[in-house]
């Protein structure tokens, strides 16, 4: 039984995840270096994108597995995701079968030998990846076989996924996943920015069109004629016709966005009522 993927929208900024969609490529290509047969794979980062552990895990084939790979602490854990029939697949190949191979609920003895195999080649491939932003370098977790029963804390929330698509036998593509907690890849993704910074452009044309875009921002604004403070005893007896005497000020505040903006004094422009700008005040008045 599968249920289909409900994808959250995405959070963050489009860039943000781009240092997984390259550990994803990277994965994909190691990937296809493993597989025996007669053609080689071509790997394909298809999505990155968010989405709750819970639902991705149960939209699965019940026969595949979890490679977790341990970063250090801060930055959790990357995992991933192989179907049980790929690794049927290789396996027949590397034994002189044509990878025609039934489906199938267990791994056998070689089979697991073999995903002990395709860890180790992942592994470097992860540490290359962080090289310069993780220092400790990954370590390889159990194989988990599984899947609703890998449940640690970090992924109760969300994950960010990379689906990776391989072209290999079938016409069809082979699908791998992988994964890490959605905070441990924003935590990441500032250290590669941090390691990366990237300085904003000076064209003319640039500055040109973020002034005009800048300056057509509408703001509120308002003049505040008078405020008076009254014990809560004298509002709370108020009735309709009573009067409460104000003073209005010599000066009236502009006010925006909330911000105290220039002073000025209340009259008259074409029958309307107005305020004159008086004067202008902080850093507006330079």
């Amino acid at each position: 039984m599968s249920a289909s993927l409900l994808l959250r929208p995405r959070t963050a900024a489009p860039d943000d995840f781009g240092w997984f969609r390259k550990l994803g490529e990277l994965l994909g290509d190691a990937m296809c270096e493993f597989m025996a047969g007669p053609q080689r794979g071509e790997a394909t980062v298809q999505t990155v994108t968010e989405a709750r552990y819970s639902e991705w895990s149960l939209s699965q084939p019940a026969f595949s597995l979890l490679l977790p790979f341990e970063l250090n602490k801060d930055a959790g854990e990357i995992v991933v995701h192989v179907p049980g029939q790929l690794i049927s697949q290789i396996l027949d190949l590397q034994y002189g079968g044509a990878g025609d191979v039934p489906p199938r609920n267990s791994f056998s003895t070689s089979e697991t030998r073999l995903v002990a195999r395709l860890g180790a080649a992942l592994l470097p491939v992860i540490n290359r990846a962080m090289q310069g932003i993780i220092l400790e370098p990954a370590k390889p977790l159990p194989v988990v076989t599984d899947l609703p029963a890998f449940d640690l804390p970090q992924y109760r929330d969300s994950i960010v996924l990379a689906k990776v698509a391989i072209q290999w036998l079938a016409p069809s593509p082979i699908i791998i996943t992988c994964f890490i907690g959605y905070a441990h890849a924003k935590k990441i993704a500032m250290r590669f920015a941090d390691a990366n910074p990237t300085q904003m452009p000076a064209e003319p044309q640039w500055r040109a069109k973020m002034h005009s875009a800048a300056l057509g921002v509408a703001l509120p604004a308002r003049a505040v004629l008078t405020q008076a403070d009254f014990p809560a005893s004298r509002l709370l007896g108020l009735r309709a016709g009573d009067i409460l005497p104000v003073l209005l000020p010599a000066d009236v505040p502009l006010f925006v966005a909330g911000r105290r903006f220039a002073r000025g004094s209340i009259g008259e422009s074409n029958g309307r009522a107005a305020l004159k700008i008086e004067n202008m005040e902080g850093p507006y008045c330079e």
